[in-house]
């Protein structure tokens, strides 16, 4: 039987047809956004500003390459994989999770979701399944939807999130099979 570490790894994420990473990483600045939560009037009150920056986005428009991709160590854990971010930045050592709107974000390790690994028939996989080092697979949040794109209203962005919505594919390249937790790099 597999142990935790032989089912972890560190891989790059993407997808074929837009950027992915975080909205700061991706706009070179801040991502503040003023989305519209009702339809505006006297009773709404004025627009309230959020800071978006550590979300999750895709932006079509650029290239694919024009930022490095995203780096996650996929922690295996008996509920799924804990993501942790390895890509140099403000990021670094957080975990991908959904946040009260279920948005794709980087946040504290205390505070992270699980994901599960999900095959095109909708079939959980671990690294085991993984032959090839650049799968394509979909992501689902433990205790939410699959992966997917949305765009809210009022912001200029394309937003990551795991409620309701047609299921993104992300192509993986794996860079590290058998990775250890970096708190025990000597785990086996």
């Amino acid at each position: 039987m597999s142990t935790d570490r032989q089912k972890s790894f560190i891989a790059t994420i993407g997808t074929e047809f837009s950027l992915l990473h975080f909205l700061e990483e991706m706009h070179g600045e801040r991502a503040i956004s003023t989305p519209n939560r009702a339809s505006g009037g006297f009773f709404t009150g004025p627009s309230q500003r959020r800071d978006d920056s550590h979300l999750l986005g895709l932006r079509s428009e650029v290239p694919i390459n024009y930022r490095p991709r995203l780096a996650l160590y996929f922690r295996h854990t008996n509920n799924g994989y804990r993501l942790y971010i390895r890509s140099p930045g403000p990021h670094y050592g957080m975990c991908l999770s959904t946040n009260n709107n279920g948005l794709i974000g980087a946040f504290p390790s205390t505070k992270s979701d699980t994901f599960y690994l999900i095959r095109e028939n909708g079939i959980p996989i671990n690294l085991e399944n993984l032959n090839n080092i650049t799968p394509s697979i979909y992501l689902q949040a433990r205790n939410s939807g699959v992966l997917h794109t949305l765009i809210i209203r009022g912001s200029p962005y394309t937003y990551i999130a795991a409620k309701e919505g047609t299921a993104l594919a992300f192509n993986l390249n794996i860079l590290e099979r058998n990775s250890p937790y970096l708190n025990h790099p000597d785990e086996t």
